[in-house]
């Protein structure tokens, strides 16, 4: 937890080899949420989308990379895309999400999404990305968003939370508890009553820190 942000992480999978990664960094007051979500196959999707947050993880080590610089994630999600089809690595989802002192970037592609919660509204931070693009089709155009630094709720999930929960719903979880439990309630939204849930998901929330 930083001085500038709460934040949490809540995973669910049927499987042993879950196809959804998520993390977050962070680099003096910078915070990066990044979030994958693996596809072709259990276990080639899984490296898939782990390789993507181990990029945007060394990306964040380098003090050379320039966290709020929307044209240097794109590179790197085309540098992604290139090397996974290369290689036949599997294929991802991809979203990273940048919260700085004075403005939130981000890029995305594929079907995983970022929303703000207000305690009025809501904000889909990914409309209009290439939901059927995943990093490894060598075909991935990044879709690049910026606002302001948020004073509400970030919800960054993979497909497995919005297919199965509209954001109403979701929207209200968040608003009602704290960070900790709304992520783990998110999880929760989308359990059967087998014990399982519908399909893989990953969740992160931020909120400012009072």
């Amino acid at each position: 937890m930083t001085s500038k942000y709460q934040h949490a992480l809540a995973l669910g999978s049927n499987g042993a080899h879950a196809q959804d990664a998520c993390e977050i960094f962070e680099r003096d007051d910078i915070l990066v949420v990044a979030l994958a979500d693996g596809g072709g196959g259990m276990r080639r999707g899984g490296a898939a989308s782990r390789r993507l947050i181990a990029l945007v993880e060394s990306a964040v080590k380098d003090r050379a990379f320039p966290l709020e610089g929307l044209s240097a994630w794109v590179d790197l999600f085309k540098t992604a895309d290139a090397g996974l089809a290369e290689q036949r690595a599997g294929e991802t989802t991809g979203i990273v999400v940048v919260l700085g002192p004075r403005k939130l970037i981000g890029v995305s592609t594929g079907d995983s999404e970022a929303w703000v919660v207000t305690s009025t509204r809501t904000d889909n931070l990914t409309v209009g990305q290439h939901t059927r693009q995943r990093l490894g089709s060598n075909r991935a155009t990044p879709t690049a968003f910026e606002r302001p630094a948020p004073t509400d709720v970030l919800v960054v999930a993979s497909d497995g939370l919005f297919k199965f929960a509209a954001i109403d719903v979701i929207a209200d979880v968040v608003r009602a508890q704290a960070i900790g439990p709304a992520a783990k309630g998110l999880v929760e939204l989308v359990r059967l009553r087998s014990g399982k849930v519908a399909e893989d998901v990953a969740i992160a929330l931020v909120r400012p820190a009072a």
